[in-house]
Formats: structure tokens, sequence, C-alpha cells
């Protein structure tokens, strides 16, 4: 085994406490969203979110917005479309289904993303493969029930969180190596703001009073969620690993359930427990076996 310096391991340490922070603001970002999602429109909840999000990076590095470049724009419109879509997906689904059952639905990304990899590089999947996706589907027709319901729109919706997540990731995988991810993130925030702005106009009808009735959890989960999320995980990958990453984000539906379940005052029943924990295994494998 390769060793590693006192510095090597002390920044992989902080790296990992980061990406704990991340599943954990995410998982109050649903939970603050399930409380706030009746009385504020989706396009609106995104469109306070991103301007937060963006205020709050440009404010701690405000000198990062001048290193845009032009070969920058296109990445970030990629980038900013697919995270678009993933928070999108998220809070339109959380309307319909319970914020317990959708944290462990979008914790599949972490499933999905190495079978799109290997189906983009055509190669055959592997045993284990096969093993996680058996399990996964298992779990997903148990986690129905979680709450006592059975599995709908709004779970179907969630799904969708995780297939835009996945698109998300592999476009910063080809192109995030030699770019500042500040400044992608930026970026990113830019086009999320701009796609939600249009949406919102189209949509819903502008309606500042929207923002108004909502603008603490907008702030707190534009600033938590999105901003502070996304600077520290796209921080934290530059000295962690992919597969302790995913492992680490799993954290999150953990978060979720027991947030969901406190101050909700979700129902969980047994057989919705034993799909999260079939679930949780698939992931695990899925990142320790690197399928």
């Amino acid at each position: 085994m390769e060793s590693i310096s006192k510095d090597q391991y002390k920044n992989m340490s902080v790296a990992y406490l980061q990406l704990v922070f991340v599943s954990f603001f995410w998982a109050l970002s649903t939970i603050l969203i399930k409380l706030f999602i009746t009385s504020i429109p989706t396009f609106h909840l995104l469109m306070g979110q991103s301007l937060s999000a963006l205020i709050f990076l440009v404010t701690i590095k405000p000198k990062k917005i001048l290193l845009i470049k032009k070969e920058d724009i296109k990445i970030g419109g990629y980038a900013g479309l697919f995270i678009f879509g993933t928070y999108f997906f998220n809070f339109y689904g959380l309307k319909f289904t319970t914020a317990s059952k959708a944290g462990f639905l979008v914790s599949l990304s972490v499933l999905i993303i190495p079978i799109f990899k290997a189906f983009i590089k055509k190669e055959k999947p592997t045993k284990w493969t096969i093993i996680t996706i058996l399990i996964s589907l298992v779990g997903l027709k148990l986690i129905s029930g979680i709450n006592g319901t059975d599995f709908n729109i709004g779970d179907l919706i969630i799904l969708g969180t995780a297939f835009s997540y996945t698109f998300y990731v592999l476009v910063l995988d080809k192109y995030l190596k030699d770019k500042d991810y500040i400044v992608l993130s930026m970026l990113q925030l830019i086009f999320m703001f701009i796609l939600s702005f249009i949406f919102a106009t189209i949509y819903e009808g502008i309606n500042i009073t929207y923002l108004k009735l909502g603008i603490i959890p907008i702030i707190i989960t534009g600033i938590l969620g999105i901003g502070m999320a996304m600077f520290f995980q796209m921080r934290a990958q530059r000295v962690a690993s992919p597969e302790s990453v995913g492992l680490i984000l799993l954290c999150e539906p953990i978060f979720t359930l027991i947030m969901a379940f406190f101050i909700l005052k979700e129902a969980i029943f047994l057989k919705g427990i034993l799909g999260s924990g079939l679930i949780l295994i698939a992931l695990v494998l899925a990142v320790v076996k690197r399928i």
C-alpha cells in the first residue's frame, strides 16, 4: 500500500469532512424544500436559490468572476443545464413524494454513473454490475413502501434527478480537469439562473411575492444546498478519489431519513427500511467494486 504524508492525510481528512457536510446540506435542503414547496413555485424557487448561491460565491471569491474565459462558457452551459435539471426534478418531485423516499432514490446516481460510463465505452457489464442492479431493483420495490405508500409519479420524477445528476458528473469528468472549479461553479449558477428565469416567465409568470414569501428557505437552501455544497464538493474532488466521494455522499439519504422522521414526522415502515438498506448495499458495492 502506498504511504501518504501527514499533509496528504490532513488534506484527505478535510476533503472527506467537506463531503460529509455536502451530504448534510443536501439533506437539510430536501427537508426545508419539503416544508415550503407548496407555497413557492418550482422555477421561482430555483431562480432565487441560484441567485443566492451565485451571490455567495462571488462574495467569497470576487476576483474569480473576472477570470471567466470564452472556452469556459460552453462547458459551464452543459454543466449548468444538467445541474438545473437535477434540482428541478428533485424539487418538483418533492411535491408528490416524501423526503425520506426521495433521499434514497436520488442516491441511485452513484450506481447509474458507472453503468453509463461502461455503456459509453461499449464495455460488457461485469458480474458486480449485474448484482448491484438486481439488488437495487429489489430495494426500489421495497422502498416504495417506506412510508406506507406505493411507487408514484413523484418517485418517477425523483429518478429523473439521479439521471440528470449522472450526466452532470460525466460532463465534469470530461471537462473539469484543467479548469478553475470556482469559475465553472459561477458559470453553472449563471446558466441555472437564466434557465429558471426563462421557465418561470413562461410557465409561472414572474411574481416577486413568491420570492418574498419564501425568502428565508430560498436563501438558506441556495447558500447551503447549492452554493456551499457545490464549492465543497468540487474542492474536495481535487484530492479525494471518485470512489471515496461516492461512498461518503451516501450519508445524504441517511441524513434525510433521520430528519424526515424527526422534523417532518414521516412514518417509516420496516419494509421501506429494508429496501433502503438494500439500496445502500448496492451503492456501496458499486463504489467498492468500481463497477
